[in-house]
């Protein structure tokens, strides 16, 4: 199947958005495993877009944490579970 850019570019977007409501959800800080368990994707997708999310999430030892701007977003979605007003 041949996706168009804009295709993957939602589907990017929509894999991206399901990590940060994980993290979210497990108090804005996880672990790999936890993230995996999480969400149900595989080892390489997470980490491919894990890589690519550094203004969203930051990595502290093994634990992954959302960014002010990670939160920003998840709020401006609309995504609203387990989120604090900082």
């Amino acid at each position: 199947m041949i996706l168009l850019t804009g295709e993957i570019q939602l589907r990017a977007r929509r894999t991206r958005i399901k990590i940060l409501k994980a993290i979210a959800g497990l108090n804005q800080s996880a672990g790999f495993s936890e993230i995996r368990n999480a969400t149900g994707l595989s080892t390489g997708s997470i980490y491919y877009h894990l890589g690519r999310m550094n203004k969203y999430v930051s990595k502290d030892l093994k634990q992954y944490r959302l960014t002010d701007e990670g939160l920003r977003l998840l709020h401006e979605i609309g995504f609203k579970s387990l989120i604090s007003s900082q």
